[in-house]
């Protein structure tokens, strides 16, 4: 070998060996950023978030993230602070982090490796260490890894999933990275979501950040859950995601008194009027109301686990279509087939009786206690007027030893429905009923011999309530002052007559209805009661439809009406009749209303490995016509992997021009292996899944970055280096 030639190779060498040995080489410059993300940060929902909760900045990086996406923005280009990745004792690192909350502005620091779990590298920054020394941070970092490994590790992902989650595993390493550090605003701790992509500052590895000096291992075990939730649902609200990272808390034992987290015991109990789906930053001075967003969210996760279990919270972890209609979609395929308003009822209702002595425990918890602020009401009769009620907040009232027949009108909300739930304890224990109602509130308050009363109420959507995301999860949500009326009262008595409803055309009759007063006088004047059908899904307790009454001499009270647009279901018939002291109500027999909907098995048709066509046809009895239908249903493609599990989600419509459910080219250049799909519909309250497709085969990339990706001339180099051996080994051959 001539002598250039051997100086070539060795050039060779050392070009290769020495981005290896560099820890802090960068490929683009730390402290430029891109327009489009200055824009972003300069939103104002991300300026009012950081300004008003700077201490809470794991939602904020998770909104800039999920604006970006929303803007379709490339990312950038990658950024690597380490040639290659070695995570090995006493190794020194440089890391990005966020060093000023207020102004999302990212910096380098250095951190030495100072203790190893089997899941977890425990980094501590080296400031920290130049401070207390060498021995004590190592203790320390030892001290979070055996609590990390022993506590936090194991039931946060027995409760949450895997913490690689369906995004995988960024750098092909199954630890997690604790970097602590000194945080800037009184931050405890964070989750960077900009880590789960090859991006710029992202230091590409599965990784949360403590603040050294805050020392509660509680911000571990709520931010490792924020990382978890984060890899399999980048788009969840903010209430359901902070409720899981809370519910962290009770599953570790961190701060707990009776069980209850510090926010749902000194903010939640205090101020029950707080939106569950609203993330509430108004009036930040005293602390209330974002700190009660904390506590209830928990409040709401913990009666979930403890009524529905382990596996409920874990799938509402993995499921992707988030909020309400996640948490019904989790339930739905455990198997409980209850909705997101009978669910919520069901929960402001056990944190005031909390009794789970009966109605089959769904009315109180079993592993903690809670006492919810109120108004107390000892006389009657009484009006309590303008009382706040929110968007899925509570407004509560206690009735002591009331009359044991009373009548409560509540004036509707201008907007929405108002569910209400009255809970009943007399001499047989409690007695709960619960509606939702729009207009005409006149509820029955009876037993025998009542001591107490719960009359809860909260302002809600009539079906699912959908929120957007990005745009107006944040705020107060609709709010609205109501009045309350406790009216003492006497019975009226009710007896039943005709009763006729034919199933084929959804035609309903009754007739004959005969109403009396306490003096058995028939009561004939429609200016003096209210004489209305109640109708009940059966299984449930909420009102779906209340249909006025009318009255004529020859069939006394009676009504005929179509019940087409009724959703699909049992329904319990009851008449009820209310005058401004009087009540009455009679239940009646259950009626079938059935909209009979068949999906077939859809079919494929495979453009190319990563791209194919899906079709289906359905059919349905509704009398309105398909057309109507098609404008109401929610239609989508499921694409299942080989383990039965939902990977992806996309659009399917209704073409005229064929009748059938046609999809556009849907792009699974993200996906590989066996999949097999079903075609999802949901309608009139329920939902129909076809039977599955064949199983096909997909042929996409999963990219992983690796750090020939980190380093991006590294192959230049090489294909450089390699052209000038070449070149002056021809030289020496001539």
């Amino acid at each position: 070998m001539s002598k250039k030639f051997k100086l070539s190779f060795y050039l060779l060498c050392t070009l290769l060996i020495i981005p290896m040995i560099s820890s802090t080489t960068l490929s683009l410059d730390q402290n430029t950023d891109t327009s489009i993300r200055s824009e972003i940060i300069k939103d104002p929902r991300v300026q009012s978030m950081i300004n008003m909760d700077p201490i809470n900045p794991t939602q904020v990086l998770k909104l800039i993230e999920n604006l970006e996406n929303e803007k379709n923005i490339p990312s950038d280009p990658v950024v690597s602070l380490d040639t290659i990745k070695r995570d090995v004792i006493d190794e020194v690192q440089s890391f990005y982090m966020v060093t000023d909350f207020y102004e999302v502005t990212y910096d380098t620091i250095s951190a030495t490796l100072l203790a190893i779990g089997a899941n977890s590298y425990i980094y501590v920054a080296g400031s920290i260490i130049s401070s207390v020394g060498t021995s004590n941070a190592r203790t320390r970092a030892e001290e979070w890894r055996d609590e990390f490994e022993n506590k936090i590790y194991p039931n946060d992902l027995l409760y949450f999933g895997d913490p690689d989650g369906y995004l995988g595993d960024i750098d092909g390493d199954s630890h997690v990275t604790i970097l602590l550090a000194p945080l800037d605003a009184d931050v405890a701790g964070y989750f960077d979501p900009n880590n789960e992509k090859s991006d710029k500052y992202s230091n590409t590895r599965e990784m949360v950040y403590v603040d050294y000096d805050y020392n509660r291992y509680s911000v571990l075990a709520h931010e490792f859950q924020h990382l978890i939730h984060f890899n399999y649902d980048p788009y969840e609200y903010w209430w359901v995601d902070e409720g899981c990272a809370e519910y962290s808390a009770y599953l570790n034992d961190y701060a707990l008194t009776t069980n209850l987290t510090e926010f749902a015991r000194d903010y939640f109990q205090h101020n029950p009027e707080d939106s569950l789906l609203y993330w509430n930053y108004h009036d930040y001075e005293n602390s209330e109301n974002v700190r009660s967003d904390y506590g209830g969210a928990y409040m709401f996760i913990f009666y979930l686990a403890e009524k529905y279990g382990t596996e409920a919270i874990r799938n509402l972890v993995s499921d992707t279509f988030g909020g309400p209609l996640g948490i019904e979609n989790t339930l739905d395929g455990l198997g409980f087939s209850i909705d997101f308003n009978e669910l919520y009822l069901n929960w402001i209702t056990a944190l005031n009786v909390d009794d789970p002595s009966f109605g089959d425990g769904l009315y109180g918890f079993e592993n903690l206690d809670i006492d919810m602020n109120y108004e107390l009401i000892s006389i009657f009769p009484t009006t309590k007027s303008a009382r706040l009620n929110r968007f899925y907040g509570m407004y509560i009232a206690k009735l002591v030893s009331p009359n044991d027949f009373m009548l409560l009108e509540i004036t509707p909300p201008g907007s929405y429905s108002l569910a209400i739930s009255v809970a009943v304890h007399d001499m047989s224990g409690w007695s709960i009923s619960q509606t939702i109602l729009n207009a005409d509130i006149n509820i029955p308050i009876n037993g025998t011999l009542v001591d107490t009363v719960y009359v809860i109420t909260s302002i809600v959507t009539s079906t699912t309530p959908s929120i957007p995301l990005t745009t107006d999860q944040f705020g107060l949500g609709y709010t609205d002052n109501l009045d309350y009326t406790y009216i003492p009262g006497k019975p009226l008595t009710i007896t039943t007559g005709t009763l006729n409803y034919q199933s084929n055309s959804w035609d309903f009759s009754l007739t004959d209805v005969y109403i009396e007063d306490e003096n058995n006088t028939e009561v004939t004047d429609a200016s003096g009661i209210s004489v209305y059908a109640q109708f009940e899904k059966s299984g449930t307790s909420l009102t779906t439809e209340n249909i006025e009454m009318s009255y004529d001499p020859s069939i006394k009270w009676n009504i005929i009406e179509n019940l087409q647009y009724f959703f699909e279901g049992d329904y319990d018939i009851s008449i009820v009749a209310s005058g401004s002291s009087q009540y009455g109500e009679k239940e009646l027999s259950s009626i079938n209303i059935a909209h009979i909907l068949t999906v077939e098995e859809p079919t494929l048709s495979l453009y190319n490995a990563t791209a194919l066509y899906v079709f289906t046809n359905s059919s349905y009895t509704q009398l309105g016509g398909w057309e109507t239908f098609t404008e109401d249903v929610e239609t989508y493609v499921l694409l299942y992997d080989a383990t039965d599990t939902v990977v992806g989600i996309f659009d399917i419509s209704y073409r005229s021009s064929s009748n059938s459910w046609e999809s556009d080219l849907l792009l699974m250049n993200e996906y590989n292996g066996e999949h097999y799909i079903k075609v999802s519909f949901k309608y009139a309250g329920r939902t129909v899944r076809s039977i599955e497709s064949d199983y096909f085969q997909l042929e996409g990339e999963i990219t992983t970055p690796t750090s020939s990706v980190a380093y991006p001339f590294l192959p230049i180099i090489f294909i450089v280096s390699l052209s000038a051996i070449i070149f002056f080994k021809r030289k020496n051959e001539k």
